[in-house]
């Protein structure tokens, strides 16, 4: 077990469900990319770094699908309050066609922010804001229906909407999908299934409303849990206007029912 591992499961023990204070060492920025997309976008996340008394910042890039235990981290110096980092993924970790998740560990408190946008023709020009998250934040095994993340979503004809799930994990974790129409019922459908993620890796399940029957229905839910005995993940959902690429981010979030 690599010591990114250890500390992952120490936290994750330590943290509970309970959702950490504003500055924090360990997190993941749940989405970053330097790719191609549909509908004549290309995507490229610029990430600035906050700190408070943080003098550097372990970076891990962990593209979409594959098993990260064995990745080495790059190592940011934090000479000024902030500091940012243009195209992330192509300019710090190389890649030039990659998706994936942002793994930090910092030596003191630190908040992680970034733009995700297009410069592909009839691109929007703001992009979508992606916050950096501690891992207690997350779904974890065991944790039952106060546990689960959820997020709110109109399906429409006119846009894409884009699932994202990161295992923050060392483990193989299986997650569990659920769509629900606004009055609680399983979406018409393929509204139900899993993912099955690598130890820290992330997946984009894209245009995931296409696998409801076709229509308008707003209000659906969306609910992530795991699946499997072990693990903990997080979740977003990116809606995609098809015609302009002006994307709209939406962070998981935890309710009882």
């Amino acid at each position: 077990m690599t010591s990114r591992a250890l500390l992952a499961v120490v936290i994750i023990l330590a943290s509970g469900s309970a959702m950490a204070d504003p500055g924090h060492l360990e997190g993941y920025l749940p989405a970053a990319a330097h790719t191609q997309g549909e509908h004549g976008s290309f995507w490229t996340t610029d990430l600035w770094i906050y700190q408070q008394g943080a003098t550097l910042v372990h970076l891990w890039f962990n593209p979409e699908g594959e098993d990260g235990t064995a990745t080495e981290s790059v190592v940011v110096p934090l000479a000024s309050v902030t500091t940012r980092l243009e195209d992330v993924v192509h300019t710090v970790f190389g890649r030039s066609d990659a998706v994936g998740s942002i793994h930090y560990l910092a030596d003191g408190p630190v908040e992680v922010q970034s733009r995700t946008w297009t410069t592909g023709e009839g691109g929007g020009s703001f992009g979508q804001t992606i916050a950096g998250l501690p891992i207690s934040a997350a779904s974890y095994a065991g944790g039952g229906q106060a546990g689960a993340l959820r997020m709110v979503v109109d399906q429409s004809p006119v846009t894409r909407s884009n699932l994202g799930l990161v295992n923050v994990t060392p483990e193989t974790v299986t997650a569990s999908v659920e769509v629900f129409t606004a009055d609680g019922q399983a979406a018409p459908g393929s509204s139900a299934f899993t993912v099955a993620l690598p130890p820290f890796a992330m997946d984009q399940v894209n245009d995931l409303l296409a696998r409801l029957e076709p229509g308008t229905r707003p209000g659906l839910i969306v609910r992530v849990s795991v699946a499997s005995d072990a693990g903990a993940v997080l979740a977003y959902l990116s809606t995609v206007d098809n015609t302009t690429n002006d994307p709209s981010y939406q962070e998981a979030f935890r309710f009882g029912y």
